[in-house]
């Protein structure tokens, strides 16, 4: 075991150093910051150069620098079995947000970068050596405190419908006057962040719940294929609405003289945003409903189907109000001109 420790200490110390090549080198005007000649400037220069108001690096070397800490101290004194599991805990929760970071350079910065991809793939070696290095007791700790994953996945999804339901009002607002400050586009941006942790806190948490689901409760119950598409559903939420769309939209409200395409174009994504705000609602409210009853008088496909015809239905009300309010805006517009 004492290896594996060590080969986690190691693990951080390159994090660390990686993360401190980013905060030196991350404003050089050649963007030189990646050793073998990528663009990383895109990605950590963007608008997902920050979380909570806190740039990546910052949040990768003060995660590695924790775990460093943790693991050294390891080394010298035996630690409660708990602060090991929150060892585990954050590297489930680093690795997650690697994740997240991959999916902005798929979806929406189209581009790769290299310096990510290797903060992600020492994040996934810190996780699975701390996993093979602590499994008894990790497992032992997981199946002794399992109603503390209920807790972390029922608050996750309440927070989850919470903040998706202030979004969606704050976002509708802005799509219904075309105005929108800058203030707002960072509450904007805050409540989507807030979104992606709810829904990563669940996700986790949910994990704990059907790995220790030793009387199959949960894997057998008719709801769970239906909670697990409709998780998918808001991460296809989540990156269309608030990483492609709504940034675009945004981004069209502070320029001028916009030609034809670009209003078409405008129109489109209009259309896009508000299906997507009734698709995250919805899908936000059905788990929560899902975690909160019991479904057992339905089969999984009736749920499904239910699932399905109230997103329809949202999408469907939602572009109607899209078309009323756009038909409202022209006939103002008019009345000005």
């Amino acid at each position: 075991m004492i290896w594996i420790t060590l080969g986690i200490i190691i693990t951080s110390i390159a994090g660390i150093f990686l993360a401190q090549h980013i905060e030196k080198h991350r404003s050089d005007e050649n963007h030189s910051i990646c050793p073998i000649g990528s663009n990383c400037e895109p990605l950590l220069n963007g608008r997902f150069s920050h979380f909570f108001g806190i740039s990546v690096e910052k949040i990768g070397k003060w995660y590695f620098a924790f775990i460093l800490a943790l693991y050294t101290a390891s080394l010298v004194v035996p630690l409660p079995l708990w602060i090991l599991f929150i060892g585990l805990s954050s590297s489930l929760v680093a690795f997650a947000f690697s994740l997240y970071l991959s999916i902005v350079q798929v979806f929406v910065v189209r581009r790769w970068c290299t310096l990510a991809l290797f903060s992600t793939a020492l994040s996934f070696l810190v996780l699975v050596l701390a996993f093979l290095g602590y499994e008894k007791t990790f497992i032992e700790f997981t199946y002794s405190h399992r109603d503390l994953f209920r807790w972390v996945y029922v608050l996750a999804v309440w927070g989850g419908t919470l903040i998706t339901t202030f979004h969606a009002g704050t976002f509708i607002k802005f799509l219904k006057d075309f105005k929108i400050s800058k203030r707002e586009e960072k509450r904007l941006t805050m409540f989507s962040q807030v979104a992606w942790t709810a829904l990563g806190l669940a996700f986790l948490a949910g994990i704990g719940l059907v790995l220790t689901d030793q009387w199959r409760e949960i894997v057998d119950s008719t709801s769970f294929v239906v909670m697990v598409f409709v998780m998918g559903m808001l991460i296809v939420y989540e990156v269309v609405a608030n990483m492609i769309v709504a940034p675009w939209l945004i981004h069209l409200n502070f320029e001028e003289g916009l030609s034809e395409e670009e209003l078409t174009r405008h129109a489109f994504y209009r259309k896009t945003a508000f299906s997507f705000i009734g698709v995250g609602v919805v899908s936000w409210y059905s788990l929560l409903l899902l975690t909160t009853f019991d479904w057992f008088s339905y089969s999984s496909l009736q749920i499904f189907l239910i699932y399905v015809g109230l997103i329809i239905a949202s999408v469907i009300c939602a572009l109607y109000l899209e078309l009323i309010i756009s038909r409202k805006s022209q006939l103002f517009q008019k009345k000005e001109l």
